[in-house]
């Protein structure tokens, strides 16, 4: 059972790190981000919450808000919330959709640009999500963590 656990982690990583050369491989890093976001927000698939915020260590904000749910996913916008002289502003801003059939989660826009557009390349996928990748990891490292309720309105527990 633990040489299974060091293979697949073994796997994900590499994954993480590997070139955007295949289909494949884009599909790994999905994986991984869909590990990633469980971790960070365990109970999406059932969050009655429709935005919360989490306080790392150090004080930053990480926003979460919930823009869609269906029956077999739900899409997330993920942003930090910094004061500046012109107000609020909102970097970086990740809209997210997670497949919680298939496992996987996938960058949808980035600051409002689309990547899943059909002229999206292979190329601009992978580098988005790999950006959502390390994110999460170091969102994970910080501390930030979502404890959301249950949905109450849709009838789940």
């Amino acid at each position: 059972m633990l040489a299974r656990m060091v293979q697949k982690l073994s796997a994900t990583y590499r994954a993480v790190e590997a070139k955007p050369r295949t289909f494949a491989a884009l599909m790994e890093l999905y994986e991984a981000n869909y590990i990633s976001m469980r971790r960070l927000v365990p109970d999406l698939e059932r969050a009655g919450a429709e935005h919360e915020v989490s306080f790392s260590r150090d004080g930053v904000a990480l926003r979460l808000e919930v823009l869609e749910r269906g029956p077999y996913t739900t899409t997330v916008l993920l942003t930090h919330r910094f004061e500046s002289g012109c107000g609020r502003e909102s970097l970086p801003e990740l809209t997210v959709r997670v497949y919680h059939d298939a496992r996987v989660a996938e960058v949808m826009a980035t600051g409002g640009r689309t990547v899943r557009e059909p002229a999206g390349s292979l190329e601009q996928r992978w580098a988005s999500n790999r950006f959502l990748s390390r994110w999460l990891r170091f969102s994970l490292g910080e501390g930030h963590g979502f404890r959301l309720r249950p949905g109450i309105a849709t009838g789940q527990t």
